[in-house]
């Protein structure tokens, strides 16, 4: 633990930050994502989907660090709503997007819009993208 870090064990440890500021973060994006009808999660995905349609589960679990049993819980539900299909070719599954699924764009768009607006007004702008930057460095190098 560092000298320098404050007066508690949470303030010191990055396992209890993390998990602090996710907490808010989270709070903010639940806020800002009900206009989708989605959590911020499976509106992440449906963004990833619509720019990059065609990806297997195994590729989407990796790129937003899920297990493969929580990603094929995210898509059954994006199916069930009509958002996206699963293709199969082989052994491997790859989704798309539906027409109804593209539609949603705009909106996520806004939503991620009014998230990054909240945290900007609380953090400062400039603070939040250097965090933002930060945080995506930490979690490439623990990948």
């Amino acid at each position: 633990m560092s000298k320098d870090c404050g007066a508690t064990y949470q303030s010191c440890c990055l396992y209890f930050t993390a998990n602090s500021l996710s907490r808010f973060i989270n709070s903010m994006a639940e806020d800002s994502f009900k206009i989708t009808g989605l959590s911020p999660s499976y509106a992440h995905l449906m963004l990833i989907l619509i720019e990059e349609p065609g990806q297997s589960q195994n590729e989407l679990s990796h790129k937003m660090n899920l297990k493969a049993s929580t990603m094929t819980r995210f898509i059954d539900k994006l199916i069930g709503m009509n958002f996206v299909e699963r293709v199969h070719e082989g052994r491997t599954s790859y989704i798309y997007p539906t027409e109804s699924g593209k539609k949603l764009k705009p909106i996520i768009n806004k939503a991620l819009g009014d998230l990054f607006d909240k945290y900007c007004e609380i953090l400062g702008k400039d603070f939040a993208e250097k965090l933002t930057a930060d945080i995506n460095i930490a979690n490439n190098k623990l990948l």
